[in-house]
């Protein structure tokens, strides 16, 4: 039954020469191209290898399948589940390749990424999941798009089993972490960064740039760099003792 006119009008609809065609519904538009269908009502479908299952969705490129209502893909190769928020703003999928989740939004909220680009050419891209954004970056497996730009909202929000959370970041980028945070090196900008290893700097020759530290775990020793070319490295071990033997000198001259 129509649920629109409460009449029993939906139907199936085959055109021969032009493959299967099965539109299941009412005031649904058919193109005519092969293996494209409607289950439902108010929809159009003018592409191939398509299928509409919901109500008032347009789908104008090939090989697009949609679930809900409200949707219009504008690529080809996607699939799109959810809502838009009504007839004049649908949910657009405009990503290639991609599987594409939202509701009552003007883009999907979520993208499963397939790594493929236009023309179905492999890029050497893994593919992903890119949340808050259709623009997954090259080699990234999952990305989080931030919806605001002020530190009263997050974008990330890890919790506990018993919904205690135990790390949050903000909108602005800042994350907040309770408990340990166990890492073989951290670096920052701003502030020296800390290594450490079993060994001297031959572990990390390198350093990234002044003021860095390095600690030798097994032998004790601490080190500064003064540069960032190879082997900057200044042992504080023996360096600080030297120092304060020398002023011991000087009082005692």
């Amino acid at each position: 039954m129509n649920p629109e006119t409460g009449k029993f009008d939906y139907y199936i609809q085959v055109i021969p020469g032009s493959g299967t065609v099965i539109n299941f519904g009412s005031n649904n538009t058919l193109s005519g191209d092969p293996l494209n269908g409607v289950v439902g009502h108010n929809s159009t479908v003018n592409a191939a290898r398509s299928l509409s299952i919901g109500h008032n969705n347009t789908i104008t490129q090939d090989d697009n399948i949609v679930f809900g209502t409200y949707l219009a893909p504008t690529v080809q190769h996607n699939i799109t589940i959810g809502r838009g928020a009504d007839v004049s703003s649908p949910m657009v999928n405009s990503k290639y390749g991609t599987v594409g989740i939202g509701y009552f939004a003007t883009v999907p909220t979520l993208y499963v990424h397939s790594g493929y680009e236009v023309g179905e050419t492999y890029v050497g891209d893994i593919g992903g999941v890119s949340i808050g954004g259709p623009d997954l970056d090259t080699l990234t497996a999952l990305q989080l798009t931030s919806h605001a730009s002020d530190g009263s909202s997050y974008f990330l929000k890890m919790k506990d089993s018993t919904g205690v959370e135990y790390m949050t970041v903000d909108d602005l980028g800042n994350m907040v972490l309770s408990g340990v945070l166990t890492v073989d090196s951290l670096v920052c900008s701003h502030t020296p960064t800390i290594h450490t290893a079993v060994g001297d700097t031959s572990n990390y020759h390198t350093p990234n740039k002044v003021g860095d530290m390095f600690i030798d775990s097994s032998g004790g020793g601490v080190y500064v760099s003064t540069g960032t070319a190879r082997g900057d490295w200044v042992l504080l071990n023996v360096l600080l003792p030297l120092v304060f033997v020398i002023r011991r000198k000087r009082k005692t001259a």
